[in-house]
């Protein structure tokens, strides 16, 4: 079975692209403003950082960021990108369930792109979080819904898949049109993840649906998409509406 990274090493120079839909600009415009939510600051871990995108937009905004990612090339991305940005980044080819810093050094860690979800071990990545952390600092992450994986195997009739899921909770992704290489992810229900936060020593403090309002009409959205996103803002947080996002987002304070 393939790694994830193995898949992110094969798309690399096309990961961008692939996420330039109205939908995905929404999510990210949605996203921006739960991490600002947040106000981390200072010495920041992005962890899983793929192309960039997040370690890049907090150098700009003057923090020191450290950024790590198991695949090579989307590192190579990265640094391009900084480059490119005029922004200082220390990168670092790494995996989260052995963070190569010392204990109590970040202010906060993000885990964009369902890193969590994507790893070979959540809690041993959480621990490992957990240890790097300074007292009272924020991991900010989004994970893979299993609502939405449910959903998908429930509306289309496979109850076997459906059963599988729920005693599994493992779901082989990937895109292939893009790759021939499928890996596993670990989507989590919203009570997932206060579970494992309580035991890798964290306090779940803030919680949202990623685009709760989806599908939408793709032109419609592309034509007011700042609309769209001041409803998915003023929503996003109402638990009701957790079961119509494909992601989840959520921040945790340490101890």
């Amino acid at each position: 079975m393939h790694r994830s990274w193995e898949y992110y090493d094969e798309i690399a120079s096309k990961y961008d692209y692939m996420y330039e839909e109205p939908y995905w600009v929404l999510y990210h415009m949605l996203l921006e403003l739960l991490i600002s939510d947040q106000r981390i600051n200072g010495r920041i871990l992005d962890l899983g950082t793929g192309t960039g995108r997040w370690a890049i937009d907090l150098a700009k905004k003057g923090m020191n960021v450290v950024a790590i990612d198991p695949s090579e090339k989307m590192l190579s991305v990265a640094k391009m990108k900084a480059h490119l940005n005029e922004v200082k980044i220390d990168f670092m080819k790494a995996k989260g369930e052995a963070l190569p810093f010392e204990k109590d050094y970040f202010d906060a860690v993000l885990a964009m792109g369902d890193v969590i979800s994507y790893c070979d071990s959540p809690m041993k990545l959480l621990s490992e979080v957990n240890r790097v952390l300074k007292p009272e600092g924020k991991l900010v992450a989004t994970v893979d819904n299993a609502f939405a994986f449910l959903q998908d195997f429930v509306s289309n009739v496979e109850s076997k898949n459906a059963e599988k899921f729920m005693r599994n909770k493992r779901v082989l992704i990937g895109d292939s049109s893009v790759s021939r290489i499928h890996f596993h992810t670990t989507p989590f229900f919203p009570d997932d993840i206060k579970v494992l936060l309580s035991k890798t020593g964290f306090k779940l403090i803030d919680i949202a649906g990623m685009v709760v309002f989806a599908p939408y009409d793709e032109e419609k959205l592309a034509r007011n998409i700042d609309d769209a996103l001041a409803w998915e803002y003023r929503f996003c947080r109402e638990e009701q509406l957790f079961g119509r996002a494909e992601h989840l987002f959520f921040a945790a304070a340490k101890g």
